[in-house]
C-alpha cells in the first residue's frame, strides 16, 4: 500500500484523497521543469499539547517569490496557502507526532511547447507526511568537498527554490557517498564554499560564528535566518557573514549542516580532517540545537510570532471521501 493512500492531499483550494491528486503523464516533464517547493515542518509540544507549524508564512511567501522569479503566476496568496496548511495537517487528527509538510507549484494544464511560457497558472499542492525529528540525539555526519561545482547562480539564482535547482544537489549526494562522506560541500566558481545538498553550512572558530554569504551562491534558508538570530540573541555569539574558503573548514573548531530537513546537524569531518574532537559535536553546536529545540517544541513563549498553532478540530465531517472538500 502507498505510503500516502488514505491521507489527504491539498490542491488548489480543495482537500482531496492523497491517491486521486493526479497529473497527466504528459504533462510530467513540463510541470517538474518549471516547479517551486518547500520543506516546512511542524513539532509537537509537549508542554503545549498542540501541533504547530514553524515558519509557515515565511516559507509560503518564499514559494511564491520562487513562482514569480519563474514566471508563473500563481491563485493564492501566502495568507490562503497558510490556512490550507492548517487545515491539511489538521486532518491528521493525530497528537503527538512531528509532520513534514511539501507545498510546491508547477505549471498547470498540457503543455506542447519545449518551454512553459512567461505567465502560466501555477498549479499549488501541498502534501504531508510523517517525519521522525533528530534534534538533540546525538547525531554527526561527516563531509566531502564535492568534485561537482555550486551551479552558477547567475544563471539559475539560488534564491529560487526550484527543482531544477536540485539536480546539482544530488550529484553531490552521489559523489560524496561514493568517497565515504554523508554530504556533500559545494564550492562556487570563485572557489568559496557555498552550502551542502538540501541545507545550508555554518562553521565556528574562536568562538564566532560564521556562514557563507548568500552572493555566494547560499540559498536564504529559513533556517539560517533562524539559527543566526537565536545565536545572536540567545547566546551572544557575534556572527559574521560573508565569503568563506574551503581551508577554513579544516581549520574549524566546529561546523554543523543546518535546514528544515537536517535541523541543526553537527559535523565531524571534512575530507578526512577532523572537525574538534572527530567524535562529538562542539558546545556552540549543541546550545544552538537546544535553542532551536525549545523553539520548535514551544518550549517556551519567546518566538511564539514563527509558530503557527493547528486546532485538531478543524476538519469538516467526510473530508476523506471522494471529490474532496472545499
Amino acid at each position: 500500500m502507498s505510503a500516502g493512500y488514505g491521507r489527504l492531499i491539498w490542491r488548489n483550494g480543495v482537500l482531496m484523497p492523497w491517491e486521486e491528486a493526479t497529473v497527466h503523464i504528459s504533462s510530467v516533464g513540463h510541470a517538474s521543469v518549471s516547479a517551486a517547493f518547500e520543506g516546512v515542518h511542524a513539532y509537537w509540544s509537549g508542554s503545549r499539547q498542540a501541533l504547530h507549524g514553524f515558519r509557515l508564512r515565511d516559507h509560503m511567501q518564499r514559494l511564491l517569490e520562487s513562482l514569480r522569479m519563474s514566471w508563473m503566476e500563481p491563485e493564492f496568496d501566502a495568507d490562503a496557502l497558510v490556512a490550507a496548511t492548517v487545515e491539511l495537517l489538521a486532518s491528521w487528527q493525530s497528537t503527538g507526532k512531528d509532520l513534514h509538510i511539501r507545498p510546491w507549484g508547477f505549471a498547470a494544464g498540457t503543455h506542447r511547447q519545449q518551454m512553459v511560457p512567461r505567465g502560466t497558472p501555477a498549479e499549488i499542492a501541498i502534501e504531508t507526511w510523517e517525519f521522525e525529528s533528530k534534534l538533540g540525539q546525538g547525531r554527526t555526519c561527516t563531509l566531502a568537498v564535492s568534485s561537482w561545482p555550486r551551479f552558477n547562480h547567475g544563471a539559475s539564482p539560488a534564491s529560487m527554490k526550484v527543482f531544477s535547482n536540485y539536480h546539482n544537489g544530488r550529484l553531490g549526494n552521489i559523489d560524496a557517498t561514493a568517497r565515504g562522506a554523508d554530504w556533500p560541500v559545494f564550492l562556487n566558481t570563485h572557489g568559496h564554499v557555498t552550502e551542502s545538498s538540501g541545507s545550508c553550512i555554518a562553521l565556528v572558530k574562536r568562538g564566532r560564528l560564521v556562514t557563507p554569504a548568500l552572493s555566494d551562491g547560499a540559498l536564504d534558508s529559513i533556517t539560517r535566518r533562524t539559527l543566526l538570530q537565536l545565536a545572536q540573541e540567545e547566546l551572544g555569539l557575534e556572527v559574521e557573514t560573508r565569503s568563506v574558503e574551503r581551508t577554513e573548514l579544516y581549520l574549524a573548531d566546529e561546523i554543523f549542516l543546518l535546514g528544515t530537513s537536517a535541523e541543526v546537524l553537527p559535523a565531524v569531518e571534512v575530507d578526512g580532517f577532523p572537525v574538534g574532537d572527530g567524535k562529538t559535536a562542539g558546545e556552540v553546536t549543541q546550545a544552538l540545537e537546544s535553542c532551536y529545540h525549545d523553539v520548535v517544541r514551544a518550549a517556551n513563549d519567546k518566538h511564539d510570532e514563527w509558530l503557527t498553532p493547528v486546532p485538531l478540530d478543524l476538519v469538516p465531517a467526510g473530508a476523506g471521501l471522494s471529490g474532496g472538500v472545499r
